[in-house]
This record gives C-alpha cells, sequence and structure tokens, in this order.
C-alpha cells in the first residue's frame, strides 16, 4: 500500500511514469498494489493514470474505499456530529473544505491554493453545504484561532490528523483511519508492505509486514523498517527499493 502526497508524488504533482511503471511491474510480478490517501478518491486519481483507476483506492484517510472503479465502502460522520463541528468552525472564522462521497462543499477564496488540487478531472460538483449527501471528511485550512478550534474538534467524536507540511487538520469520524479500511477491505495484519510519510499512515506501519518511511517523520521511525532520504535522488531511491523488495518478497515465500 502506498501513500501519495510526499511519499510517492511530491509538490502537488503527479506520480512519475517511472515509479507508476515499476509498479505495474510488481503487479506483473503477481503483487496486488493499492493507494491510501488523505485525498478523497475524486482526487486521487489525477495523480496516477488511467491504468490505475480500477486499483483499490483508499482516500479520505479510511473514510471511504474505491475498487474497480467504484464505491465499495463508506464512513460518514453523523449529521448531527457535522453540524456541531461546522458550528465550531463558524464560530472560530475557520476556512474549510467538506468532502461528500464525490462531490464537495468549501468556503475558500477561489484562488486558494489548496483549491489546485481538488477535482482536476472536474468530474464533480462544488455544491453548497445544504446540498452535501453525506460528509466523509472535513479539511481545515485556517482558523482566527488555530489552537483553540484544533482542541476543541479534538474533544468530539472524530479522528483528527494534522498534516505537518501543509499546517491543516483534518477530521472524519471516530475509528476511521487507513488500516481501518484496509481491514473493511479484507486485508489482514502483517500480508503488505507499505510506504508512507506522516502521522496518518501510522496505522498501516504498526500492523504492515515491512514499512518504507519516506523522508523524516520522527512518529514513524520507531514503526520503520526502513527510510528513504527526500532528496533529488528520491524517485531512483524509491524505484530501487521497490525492485530490492519485489525479490526479497517473493525469496520469502518460495
Amino acid at each position: 500500500m502506498f501513500d501519495l502526497d510526499g511519499t510517492i508524488c511530491f509538490k502537488g504533482q503527479p506520480i512519475s511514469t517511472r515509479i507508476l511503471d515499476c509498479l505495474l511491474d510488481l503487479e506483473q510480478a503477481g503483487h496486488t498494489v493499492g493507494f491510501a490517501s488523505a485525498r478523497p478518491c475524486r482526487d486521487m486519481l489525477p495523480v496516477l493514470d488511467e491504468r490505475f483507476r480500477n486499483h483499490l483506492l483508499i482516500g479520505a484517510n479510511g473514510a471511504m474505499t474505491h475498487h474497480r472503479g467504484s464505491l465499495q465502502s463508506h464512513v460518514p460522520i453523523p449529521n448531527q456530529l457535522a453540524q456541531e463541528i461546522i458550528n465550531i468552525l463558524e464560530e472560530h472564522r475557520a476556512i474549510y473544505l467538506i468532502d461528500d462521497k464525490w462531490d464537495y462543499a468549501h468556503n475558500c477564496d477561489t484562488v486558494h491554493p489548496f483549491l489546485q488540487n481538488i477535482d482536476q478531472k472536474r468530474s464533480a460538483s462544488r455544491v453548497d453545504f445544504d446540498q452535501l449527501d453525506q460528509i466523509l471528511k472535513i479539511v481545515i485550512l485556517s482558523s482566527d484561532c488555530f489552537d483553540d478550534l484544533s482542541a476543541r474538534v479534538k474533544e468530539l467524536d472524530v479522528t483528527v490528523h494534522y498534516h505537518s507540511a501543509e499546517g491543516i487538520l483534518d477530521l472524519t469520524y471516530k475509528g476511521v483511519n487507513k488500516m481501518a479500511a484496509l481491514h473493511r477491505f479484507g486485508i489482514s495484519k502483517e500480508s503488505f508492505i507499505c510506504f508512507g510519510n506522516d502521522m496518518n499512515d501510522l496505522p498501516m506501519f504498526k500492523e504492515a509486514q515491512h514499512s518504507v518511511l519516506i523522508g523524516g517523520y520522527e512518529p514513524l521511525l520507531p514503526w520503520a523498517k526502513e527510510q528513504i532520504v527526500v532528496d533529488n535522488q528520491v524517485e531512483e531511491s524509491i524505484i530501487s527499493k521497490l525492485q530490492e523488495l519485489e525479490v526479497a518478497y517473493k525469496l520469502a515465500h518460495t
């Protein structure tokens, strides 16, 4: 399983063709390739390519799972709780974006940089907040009092992820994470290898057979079997590691 941003794609750019080709080589060797991201599945597709649209996609930090091009499962925030969160956001003059199963709503300025990565394929619709179907994830981009807002939402029945690279919070329902989504899909403990870079990857790192940390995020270091430095050779290092693990994994099961 592969996280996307900061793991195999960088600075909001699509994953390189060389890495994607390497992932397909792994599949041809008999391995299953899937992706797990903070992005909703809608926004995972633009950084992949058409060859991967039917793959396992775990989006919104585990709140939604797509496979073979369709939604397989999702875990929404209950309506009453979602409204309580929105009231707190308004009280703190927050800038935020909400994802439902495919569409989204936000109160951002139209030139906000975060919007550059939202619905790049124009396959969804921006709707009014009261037109959202079910709220799966809330992204908090800024606030008049971010620390107080963070403390308030952490008291609620939600899972809170702080994305250190962007300085944003995202909220999903309690118990939602990438590993829980993998379990729902039928992937068991120690039956997979994962690559990740941030706190939302921790549940996978704790249960993976083998884990590779991209970068130096300290809370993941105790759980990482290996580490790859992010430098101008990071793409080559990732490809080399994938090829090495493909051989090691085969040898371990022969």
